[in-house]
């Protein structure tokens, strides 16, 4: 990977509820991607007895307390990814290189790309949603606010997803942290993404997509290219969205592969580095995605409409979302 993989550092997230989560996430980078760097868990709270498996595996360990007691009213998204500013601390830039990967992802290939990103800041991009989407439907109390994101960002420009991010640490300015903070604070009555909205606000037009297979969505997948859930491939899968689409899940088509990279774990030595399993490229996956183009998906006729509805909405006018917001809502659902 890189010509000192020290200087790199993997890191994802976690509180109580989501150990197994993390350690599977940990095992599969291990395992599947050859990571070579430095691991380390964002510790939201988690009692110190519980942080042992980590440490005796090597694992960092960065405590995190809690930046809120609220609860976000998007299920999916939990006050604990709040945790994720801290990457943005003067701790993180004794790495060259921090990489971030949520802990509802299967790494299924080499994570080499991430570390040599050629632009300060990467983040996978989310599935065809704007940044009108990281936002909830004004009320009368927090129209104005709403109208000053409007004023100086383009609301129909593409959202990144926080699921995956990878920049050089040279970012990591004095007062990025309070920033990060202060902005999640000023925004809260109309986030409906909570950390993914402010990264979105703050790195605007300062982020580099990468490339889809690394931060695939399967849902997306599988409506955008007709690929089966038994046959979808990338080098990171993320389980984005509600629970019930989990791979810890017993129901998921992708449950057998999470419980097998999860029950290595404790083999795990990070004293002895593997290859990765398998390494992607923007033309292996053109080649891959073209097998599937004759493929009859439930989804595929739809696919123009489902796959631009805010795009399409965006061009329409704001307006037409906010005069209808039920029937927004509505569409919005049905096209997650």
């Amino acid at each position: 990977m890189d010509n000192n993989p020290k200087k790199n550092v993997l890191v994802t997230l976690a509180d109580q509820n989501f150990i197994p989560q993390a350690k599977q996430l940990f095992s599969s980078a291990y395992w599947n991607g050859g990571w070579q760097g430095d691991f380390l868990l964002l510790a939201h709270e988690i009692p110190k007895e519980d942080l042992r498996w980590f440490r005796e595996k090597g694992i960092i360990v960065f405590p995190c307390r809690a930046l809120t007691s609220e609860t976000f009213s998007d299920p999916t998204h939990r006050s604990a990814a709040l945790s994720k500013f801290y990457l943005f601390t003067p701790f993180f830039k004794q790495w060259k290189t921090v990489v971030y990967l949520d802990a509802d992802i299967i790494v299924r290939a080499s994570l080499e790309e991430l570390v040599h990103i050629r632009a300060s800041f990467a983040a996978g991009e989310a599935g065809g949603f704007t940044l009108q989407d990281e936002f909830l439907e004004p009320d009368s109390e927090n129209q104005q606010v709403l109208r000053e994101v409007e004023a100086h960002y383009s609301m129909e420009k593409t959202a990144l997803n926080s699921g995956v991010l990878a920049f050089k640490t040279k970012i990591i300015k004095e007062g990025v942290f309070d920033k990060l903070l202060a902005l999640y604070r000023y925004f809260d009555d109309v986030d409906r993404c909570g950390e993914e909205t402010v990264l979105n606000l703050f790195f605007y037009k300062k982020w580099k997509k990468l490339p889809i297979y690394e931060n695939a969505f399967p849902f997306y997948l599988y409506r955008t290219y007709g690929i089966p859930y038994e046959k979808i491939d990338a080098g990171i899968l993320h389980a984005v969205g509600e629970d019930i689409n989990k791979p810890w899940l017993t129901t998921s088509v992708f449950y057998q592969e999470w419980n097998n990279n999860l029950e290595r774990a404790d083999a795990m030595n990070l004293s002895m580095r593997q290859r990765p399993a398998k390494t992607w490229t923007k033309r292996d996956w053109k080649r891959y995605v073209r097998r599937f183009k004759t493929t009859e998906s439930p989804f595929l006729s739809q696919r123009p409409f489902l796959s631009s509805i805010d795009r399409i909405i965006g061009k329409i006018g704001l307006g037409v979302k906010k005069a209808l917001p039920s029937f927004y809502e509505k569409i919005r659902i049905k096209h997650e």
